[in-house]
């Protein structure tokens, strides 16, 4: 996985990474669960702070900030093998049809049995408050567009941190608080 050309542990990164053919895997609770229980294990062992996320049934997004010591590239890279082996798991686990039916469709690659996710992410450093507030507000909204419609506004979908900011309640993973930094 490619270095982040110009990696700055000062700045917070605005992150997206996709499913291998954008196959939509993150719609199951229990798949789900092992995309927040990765971030928040990442964010309690201070890999990274995480300050906002969603996930998406082809993709996730997430605002972090990482250190010297845990650059973005690294902690990537870590979250994407680890939660690639536990969707298999669970999905061969699983005897249901649906979940039997997604694992058939994630293609075999030549490095690994199966792929869960794509090559590489996109990541974009994040260096002013307005820039901030834009992929706040994209994460924040991204279920409520139409071409997803999984949610009609965005505190009410499960899946994201818009609770806390927009409710003043917890999200299903705690998160820290971005504003924090402004004050």
């Amino acid at each position: 996985m490619p270095v982040h050309p110009n990696f700055n542990p000062d700045y917070l990164y605005f992150a997206t990474t996709s499913t291998k053919q954008h196959i939509h895997i993150f719609k199951h609770e229990a798949i789900i669960r092992i995309i927040l229980d990765s971030w928040h294990f990442l964010h309690t062992d201070g890999r990274m702070k995480l300050f906002a996320y969603v996930v998406m049934p082809t993709h996730v997004h997430f605002i972090g900030k990482f250190s010297q010591e845990h650059p973005l590239s690294d902690v990537i890279r870590d979250f994407k093998r680890h939660t690639a082996r536990q969707i298999i798991r669970q999905i061969q686990v699983k005897e249901n049809d649906e979940l039997q039916g997604v694992f058939q469709s994630i293609n075999k690659d030549d490095r690994q049995e199966f792929k869960v996710w794509g090559d590489g992410y996109d990541a974009r450093d994040v260096f002013t408050e307005d820039f901030l507030q834009q992929k706040m507000e994209y994460i924040h909204y991204n279920p409520c567009r139409p071409k997803w419609k999984l949610a009609n506004s965005p505190e009410e979908y499960p899946w994201s941190s818009a609770r806390f900011y927009i409710l003043a309640k917890p999200s299903v993973i705690p998160v820290d608080d971005v504003r924090d930094l402004f004050i």
